[in-house]
């Protein structure tokens, strides 16, 4: 059994309530200087990735899910020629995003800021929801595709948080086009919401793959963390739901949520029964969605 340290049980309870209060203050100062809302999102975001860091390699949750030595080559393989693309993408089209919605009108155009933002998330995560359970339980030629297309992030039996980056470019540009992107174009957001939503679903997602005890109580009934997607990453098939990015609502809507307090699924990674490539072959499981079979 771990000890029980003060650092690990500050980081447990007193994390993820300090991360949003650096959101809270840094979303404030921005709106009340009326700041461009583009470099904004990185300045409030890359702080918190690179203490996240540092906290995961001194304080990992379990050391089998970590960055190792042994494979720290074909992670960074993986990371420079996947998960680097993708998160220049992902900044890019975030960047896009914003710009976007300063230029276009739509229906949420006139409403006010509180809004807009519980809208925004609601639409985002509808659609990405169908699509992320359609990646992982369609059947057929479309399914298998789609499932090709999410599988690179599925297939390492590891959690940590670059896995966040470690996508196919073509699962990036899925979820950003048609979940993000599109309902920005057609409502007509501020671009002050959109800063809003890019800061709290890029926080979201980078601390649901953190290797660290960090719990969040009665939000994960409200926000998806680190205790509800390392069970989307379960390789038993029966407990791997969770969907959602940032909120839970469609997981509890449709019945696929999963949420058990104070316990980590045994395994990660992909059933044993998938005939699929090691995820070492980057260029093989990047070459997966052209497969016909």
């Amino acid at each position: 059994m771990k000890s029980d340290s003060v650092p690990r049980r500050i980081v447990r309870w007193g994390l993820y309530p300090a991360s949003w209060a650096w959101i809270i203050l840094g979303l404030a100062a921005v709106l009340r200087m009326e700041a461009d809302e583009r470099p904004a999102w990185v300045l409030i975001t890359l702080p918190l990735l690179l203490s996240y860091l540092v906290i995961e390699l001194t304080l990992p949750m379990e050391r089998r899910w970590s960055m190792s030595w042994r494979n720290l080559l074909p992670d960074i393989a993986y990371i420079a020629l996947s998960g680097t693309s993708v998160g220049l993408l992902s900044a890019a089209l975030a960047m896009i995003s914003i710009t976007i919605s300063g230029q276009v009108t739509g229906p949420a155009r006139d409403w006010p800021l509180w809004a807009q933002v519980p809208v925004l998330f609601l639409i985002f995560e509808f659609i990405n929801y169908h699509i992320h359970r359609a990646m992982h339980e369609l059947r057929g030629p479309l399914g298998r595709m789609l499932w090709h297309v999410h599988v690179a992030h599925h297939l390492p039996d590891r959690l940590y948080l670059l896995m966040h980056a470690v996508l196919h470019p073509f699962n990036s540009m899925l979820i950003q086009g048609l979940a993000i992107i599109l309902p920005i174009w057609v409502m007509g957001y501020q671009p002050e919401a959109v800063l809003i939503f890019l800061v709290v679903n890029a926080f979201h997602g980078i601390i649901s793959h953190f290797n660290v005890d960090l719990r969040m109580g009665w939000a994960n009934h409200v926000f998806v963390g680190p205790e509800l997607h390392r069970y989307h990453h379960s390789a038993e098939m029966n407990e791997a739901k969770n969907y959602g990015a940032t909120l839970t609502i469609w997981d509890q809507v449709f019945g696929t949520f999963v949420y058990r307090p104070g316990h980590a699924p045994h395994d990660l990674g992909t059933s044993p029964n998938d005939t699929l490539p090691e995820y070492r072959r980057v260029f093989a499981v990047l070459a997966l969605p052209f497969r016909r079979t």
